[in-house]
């Protein structure tokens, strides 16, 4: 597999495009061991976060760090700051059905700052940012409105993985159905999902896997051949 994607990736000159949003922790490792296949593509409107974020990127041959919130609409929005910054959400926690988890408190907001947010595909039609590979989206609870945003590019994305939730622990949020439903418009196929914990054992929030195609038939460009062997080695999905 190694030899076949170093010969690819040469041949084609273009790496994979992962946009990752919601990298305030940075690169995933299961990326990091592929890094000289991927150009990563990270959002973090923070400004001192993204500042800490860049030299982190640098061992990537052209890895950007791009300081926008991104939503379905263009415009300003508010970002609730959480006691615990993981769970800062663009959507309000809901207590009711927070109510009885002991990581409730750590979704109570301590202060509310104003952010403006675009779609991505409008950043991609300014030239500001390339056209994506591999999706990864962790916003807790505004994944499905970012993944929106994408419009038509979705049709030539080849995976995404996003955090989404069984139940709505914020205000309209949407759910994880409502994910699928949307990515299946754009032939994206859930395989795999992985518990979050945090909820004492209940199935709250799952990191869900997509790809393009269903049962193991994808229909790839020669492009995207290569990148899809990348991203079902670096997910694991290779048997599922």
């Amino acid at each position: 597999m190694f030899d076949f994607l170093t010969t690819a990736s040469h041949r084609t000159g273009a790496p994979l495009v992962l946009v990752d949003i919601g990298a305030s922790g940075g690169m995933q490792q299961k990326w990091r061991r592929h890094q000289r296949h991927i150009r990563p593509v990270l959002f973090e409107p923070n400004p001192e976060e993204a500042a800490r974020l860049r030299p982190a990127m640098a061992h990537f041959a052209d890895a950007s760090v791009v300081e926008h919130g991104l939503a379905a609409a263009n415009g300003s929005y508010t970002l609730n700051v959480a006691h615990w910054p993981g769970c800062t959400s663009l959507l309000t926690a809901d207590p009711a059905v927070l109510e009885g988890y002991k990581i409730a408190p750590l979704y109570a907001t301590v202060k509310q700052v104003s952010v403006e947010c675009v779609r991505f595909d409008e950043l991609h039609r300014g030239g500001k940012v390339p056209a994506p590979d591999v999706i990864k989206v962790d916003v807790e609870g505004y994944e499905h409105e970012v993944l929106s945003g994408f419009g038509e590019l979705l049709h030539g994305v080849i995976g995404v993985e996003a955090e989404a939730w069984f139940y709505p622990v914020f205000k309209g949020q949407k759910l994880l159905h409502d994910i699928v439903a949307l990515l299946a418009r754009f032939s994206l196929h859930l395989r795999r999902i992985e518990p979050v914990e945090g909820f004492e054992g209940d199935l709250v929030c799952v990191n869900a896997y997509f790809t393009r195609g269903k049962a193991g038939q994808p229909h790839l460009t020669d492009d995207q051949q290569w990148k899809f062997a990348l991203l079902q080695r670096a997910w694991g999905l290779h048997g599922t």
